[in-house]
């Protein structure tokens, strides 16, 4: 019996860490038949807190034949630790890999490996495998083979994610592969990027399949799931047909194809959706490769807005031709969409992607570690980054932490000033105030718009902006948590509910101060109710 172990290591015990790559390979290993042996593939999760040697001792311990390691950026540094000791105690054991960041091994083949896999690996593993089990030297990383997703067997459906689905509440889920589009920065955009679909009858029977377990949290892998929209469509009315109100679903989508009845489609399913913003500068945008109509993506996530989808903005600092300036840009142009949660990252220089092999040219530089993260270029300083990942802090702490989504756009009307201002003021306050993010961040939300709002003479608005704040983060808790909350305001929660429509100073003019205590707690059916 030839014993494969498959090594994955998460950055962290989240949704994300669920290993599907490595069940990928271990189902092709565990189906295929090998001519001249029996052959057992196992997974065995890892996490970079773990220490790498240790878990190396302890693989070597078992003596397996095989170990193939799923390589990410984040990983890359703990399994090369992990390999060259595995290697170092046990020469005759086979060590391969694959994963994004097997791209690397192109140009740096290490000692340490028998093989890599560059691309979908279930097809190419398994022939490199019988190939060194029968004693061939192979020496190299290979361009892998595409699998036919028509008969590519289910790492659901064969029971060889059993172990993981009982361990977990959060599982990644494939629906397609590949990507049409070419942006510059990410390394989907790179090889055959021809987008093929699992076939819906294996989505559905993998679905209800996924209900046998306790699974709460399901990530939805496609890079663009609207990109068919009638396939779309037809997964979405199933799921909202036969999924429990309790799992929740996170897409990735493009602004640009979202239609109205996608909308209200998503606004039927407990979800949410991410979507790629990068920059909000044409100029920027068009130098990795990606267009940008400002009005349509406006008016596309309003539909969101309207049906009450969660959405998230994603944003990347420091891509060519960007500034600080049309960063600072970008950020308002986000909040002003009012998503529930802006994602903000400082440009990677990934293996594989077109900026990575454009860097010399593009004059990128990068720091030295295996996330190559950018340090400077030719329009964004070195001290124009730090001044731009500081805002990004602020805004998270604020923002997405505070969730403010739905009643900062009170404070920047009131006070004229843009959402960067009021980042860079919350920063500033928090430095002179000694306040630090490991508080309560309503707490430091409350303190820090009454503090500005005294300073800017707004005192007599207090109470209305105070009273609106806190009946949105009841709101907030009450869904997150599931426990009741009784509120102390000012005006009435229905009263509140004008300032969607007018603005503060009109607000306080025309409605009295009316102290109440409501209380906020779920209905039956899992909505949230104000009593």
């Amino acid at each position: 019996m030839k014993v494969v172990e498959i090594h994955s290591c998460a950055a962290e015990n989240s949704t994300m860490s669920f290993p599907l790559g490595a069940l990928c390979i271990k189902t092709a290993i565990n189906t295929h038949k090998f001519s001249n042996h029996s052959v057992k593939a196992a997974v065995y999760e890892n996490y970079v807190s773990y220490n790498a040697e240790e878990q190396a001792k302890l693989c070597a311990s078992r003596s397996p034949s095989a170990v193939g390691l799923s390589v990410y950026i984040w990983n890359y540094e703990w399994f090369k630790s992990f390999a060259k000791t595995l290697h170092a105690l046990d020469e005759n054991i086979i060590i391969f890999a694959g994963g994004p960041q097997a791209s690397v091994f192109k140009t740096d083949f290490p000692e340490y490996l028998s093989f890599a896999v560059l691309g979908e690996g279930e097809i190419t593993t398994v022939k490199l495998l019988e190939r060194a089990f029968n004693g061939e030297t192979i020496k190299q990383a290979v361009q892998s083979e595409l699998p036919d997703l028509n008969t590519l067997e289910s790492v659901f459906l064969t029971g060889q994610a059993d172990n993981q689905l009982r361990q977990t509440d959060s599982v990644l889920w494939e629906m397609t592969r590949g990507c049409p589009y070419t942006c510059a920065f990410c390394f989907e955009s790179r090889g055959n990027r021809r987008v093929r679909n699992f076939p819906l009858h294996r989505i559905k029977e993998e679905f209800f399949y996924l209900l046998k377990f306790d699974i709460r949290r399901i990530f939805v892998l496609d890079p663009t799931f609207n990109l068919d929209m009638k396939r779309a469509k037809e997964i979405l009315g199933f799921l909202i047909e036969n999924a429990p109100p309790e799992i929740h679903f996170t897409f990735e989508i493009r602004a640009e194809l979202i239609d109205q009845e996608l909308a209200t489609l998503l606004s039927r399913l407990n979800c949410s959706v991410q979507i790629g913003l990068q920059s909000s500068d044409e100029k920027v945008l068009k130098a990795i490769n990606r267009t940008f109509d400002r009005n349509l993506f406006k008016k596309n996530l309003n539909l969101l807005s309207k049906e009450g989808v969660a959405f998230g903005l994603d944003i990347i600092i420091g891509l060519p031709e960007d500034t600080l300036k049309t960063f600072r840009s970008t950020i308002d142009f986000a909040v002003s969409l009012q998503p529930s949660n802006i994602d903000c990252f400082v440009l990677s220089l990934l293996p594989g992607t077109e900026l990575n092999e454009r860097q010399q040219e593009l004059r990128l530089v990068t720091d030295e570690s295996i996330f190559r993260n950018l340090i400077s270029s030719p329009t964004f300083s070195k001290e124009d980054i730090e001044s731009a990942k500081e805002l990004a802090e602020a805004m998270n702490l604020f923002y997405t932490k505070g969730q403010a989504d739905m009643w900062i756009h009170c404070i920047l009307e009131t006070l004229n000033i843009s959402a960067c201002n009021l980042f860079s003021l919350f920063l500033k306050w928090m430095r002179q105030t000694g306040r630090s993010e490991e508080e309560d961040i309503w707490i430091l939300q409350d303190d820090f718009v009454t503090s500005l709002f005294e300073k800017t003479s707004n005192n007599k608005l207090i109470p209305a902006i105070k009273s609106f704040m806190e009946l949105h983060q009841g709101l907030c808790y009450v869904r997150d948590c599931g426990d009741a909350v009784t509120l102390e305001l000012s005006y009435t929660p229905d009263d509140l509910s004008l300032l969607d429509k007018i603005s503060l100073s009109e607000f306080v003019k025309t409605h009295k101060v009316r102290r109440c205590n409501p209380t906020i707690d779920l209905d039956y059916d899992g909505s949230v109710i104000i009593r």
